[in-house]
């Protein structure tokens, strides 16, 4: 198999994230997400991942392009395993055990059917998801839990598998070959650029299917496959160890058996295992013929029998015929008599085959469905053309096909021309747009071989979709009134979230403008047309907006008519996020995770307890949260220094954590922290601790 250099993106990844080991080793301190470089969507793959060092707050999983960097896990565009509790997202639901630091996590995708399965240090956890194929094309993604330092390690198939890959999976990186080569007559050839290459070997290998096989028939152009003749096979190769079968779909223009054997000799071939079967009937429907059809002016008859006292045999026929048959051309009859009464002499005759044009046409005041004719004879031969140009030229359908004939010519006419049989499998399709006018030609040959009546016709009728009574009208102007679209839009922290509508439910496209600068789409131009009414969902990115001053959001939108109006709102730019607040309401921290101003609680000396200080935490993500989880960040542990938390400064109740239930955009939560120290501590002139929050999207 041929293989791909998947990696971790670092075009794709959000900030905090620091890449090495070939981009294949991540080292984060923040919660944004970073896929790998290569996307999937059909297929079983499965890769591996370590948790090298640090906690165990790690998501992996898949998501597809749509899903924002910086997006919580209850996005619907992601399927992710949570190794800190075993949980599944986005349903933040019950799923597996956790994966300590250590610990290798293998991840199956099965495009084909849509599932998504982890294994714990090589134990399969069991199938977590199974509508990935909804997500369209994924990608391998990884997004920490929390800020804590954590490194992780990706296996996408470039060195062995700490575990096996489960039956049937291909590892990540691998490439599936599909190739083919076209056997004919009898070579193997291949389609490069505009003609056909004929391989120089009698018998390919699978060097030579890898490096000449083509990827793809469908781009053959038509013409191409005109220029092969004789039979034709297509021969397949793959190494893709779940491929048992190949299917390819041949598009041809329409016909029937008929058309493929018509004026071709027919045989068919029949098998059964009933052995006391001795013979078969085979019934094939024809249009009316003799034996003198079939078998021309002379017949051998050869006739057997076991009679042994049979010495000769007759064969009596009966025919309509006369000596004056042999003669051809004008000829006189001559009579002698010596009496003097007169004779009168008779005779009889079939006419000679002749043809018979229409000098009219029939006007048809609508959509000509059928063509029906009925016979009072078929005693003999009738074919039929039909003109729809006032007889410029003719025309027979045939299989639902028309094609022109020359019926000037009696033998064609009568070789090509249509038959009553033909005439009534003529339908309204093949009548499509043939114009207003039909006239009709007609060759007819009796039949000389018996005294039945000729053939003969007693009408032509034409079935005509025709409308009647109706009102004519002219210079008929049509005017649109069209309604602009609408739009509902809120900015609820940096989370812009609305309603793009059209009464008139047509299509409708928008962009939008940060500070007069395009900022989705990134080029300035509108979004595709899309049905109404869409839904606008768009986080507005910190690193975009201006802080502390004045930012104007504009959303231009348009209908499909081109009527363009605008929505804008001014706000002053401010952080996003779960943002850290002294009791001043000065922020310690910025949306990035950067120190805006310390907590300080001066010099602090060895067995005292430091004052409480009041911190608040601000919702200002733009949505309701919930399980909001508060603690110190562990590696900054020291011994015989505790940082105690507490909700409330008097009585103090240290605990190690605090929880909080739903809290609303631009809520805020009150809390309390001080120092506890004992005789052990060690001195630290610069000693720090940081306060790690987390929580989940409602």
């Amino acid at each position: 198999m041929a293989i791909l250099n998947v990696t971790l993106n670092p075009n794709d990844m959000g900030a905090g994230h620091v890449l090495s080991n070939n981009n294949l080793t991540d080292t984060s301190t923040s919660t944004t997400a970073i896929r790998a470089t290569h996307g999937r969507s059909s297929g079983k793959w499965y890769w591996e991942v370590k948790l090298d060092s640090g906690n165990n707050e790690v998501h992996v999983g898949v998501s597809n392009a749509t899903f924002g960097l910086s997006d919580p896990v209850t996005n619907n565009n992601i399927r992710t395993y949570y190794a800190y509790n075993g949980s599944k997202f986005p349903e933040n639901g019950s799923y597996g055990s956790s994966t300590s630091s250590g610990g290798t996590i293998g991840i199956a995708l099965n495009l084909d059917q849509g599932t998504l399965e982890f294994y714990r240090n090589g134990v399969s956890m069991g199938v977590s998801h199974t509508d990935i194929k909804n997500l369209g094309i994924v990608y391998p993604i990884y997004r920490p839990g929390g800020t804590a330092s954590k490194r992780v390690v990706f296996n996408f198939g470039s060195t062995p598998f700490t575990y096996s890959i489960p039956n049937g999976y291909s590892a990540y990186n691998n490439v599936i070959a599909q190739k083919a080569f076209i056997f004919n007559n009898p070579v193997y050839k291949y389609y490069s650029v505009s003609s056909w290459i004929t391989l120089s070997s009698s018998s390919p290998t699978e060097q030579d299917y890898l490096n000449y096989g083509m990827d793809d028939i469908s781009i053959i152009p038509e013409s191409a496959w005109s220029q092969l003749t004789g039979e034709i096979e297509l021969c397949y190769y793959t190494d893709d160890p779940t491929k048992t079968e190949a299917f390819f779909n041949i598009e041809t223009n329409p016909f029937t058996l008929a058309e493929e054997w018509e004026d071709k000799e027919i045989k068919i071939i029949e098998y059964t295992d009933d052995p006391n079967q001795t013979e078969s009937t085979i019934t094939i429907e024809t249009e009316p013929f003799t034996l003198y059809d079939e078998l021309g002016d002379s017949v051998d008859v050869l006739y057997y029998t076991d009679d042994p006292s049979k010495t000769s045999a007759e064969l009596n026929i009966t025919a309509n015929y006369s000596p004056l048959d042999e003669l051809e051309g004008d000829f006189d009859v001559v009579t002698w008599s010596d009496n003097s009464n007169p004779k009168a002499a008779s005779a009889s005759s079939i006419p000679s085959p002749q043809s018979i044009i229409q000098t009219d046409d029939y006007n048809m005041y609508g959509d000509l469905l059928s063509i029906v004719d009925k016979l009072n004879s078929t005693n003999g031969t009738l074919r039929y053309a039909v003109s729809f140009n006032e007889g410029s030229t003719w025309e027979v359908c045939k299989f639902g096909k028309w094609r022109t004939i020359d019926i000037s010519s009696q033998l064609t006419f009568k070789k090509n021309g249509m038959s009553h049989y033909d005439i009534s499998l003529i339908y309204s399709t093949a009548l499509k747009d043939k114009g207003n006018k039909i006239r009709f030609a007609y060759y007819i040959e009796d039949n000389v071989h018996n005294s039945d009546p000729g053939i003969g016709i007693d009408s032509m009728k034409l079935n005509i979709n025709s409308a009647t009574e109706t009102i004519k009208m002219d210079n008929v102007a049509f005017y649109v009134l069209n309604t602009n679209a609408t739009i509902q839009l809120s900015l609820t922290g940096s989370k812009l979230t609305g309603i793009l509508d059209d009464s008139d439910k047509g299509r409708v496209q928008y962009r939008i403008l940060l500070n007069d600068n395009p900022y989705y789409p990134s080029d300035g131009s509108f979004t595709r047309l899309a049905p109404s009414p869409q839904d606008i969902d768009l986080n507005i990115s910190d690193r975009d907006v201006i802080f502390n001053q004045p930012n104007v959001l504009k959303v231009e939108f348009q209908d499909y008519w081109g009527e363009t109006d605008y929505w804008e709102t001014t706000f002053v730019g401010t952080y996003s996020g779960l943002m850290f607040m002294d009791e001043s309401g000065e922020y310690l921290s910025d949306t990035f995770g950067g120190i805006l101003k310390q907590l300080d609680f001066g010099v602090i000396i060895a067995g005292q307890t430091t004052l409480t200080q009041k911190v608040r935490i601000k919702n200002q993500l733009g949505y309701v949260i919930d399980n909001v989880y508060l603690a110190m960040d562990k590696k900054y542990e020291r011994d015989g220094v505790v940082v105690e938390l507490s909700r409330q400064a008097n009585p103090f109740l240290p605990i190690d954590y605090l929880t909080y239930g739903l809290t609303q955009p631009d809520e805020t939560i009150d809390f309390y922290v001080r120092i506890a120290t004992d005789m052990r501590a060690q001195p630290n002139p610069n000693g720090l601790f940081e306060l790690v929050v987390n929580a989940d999207r409602v």
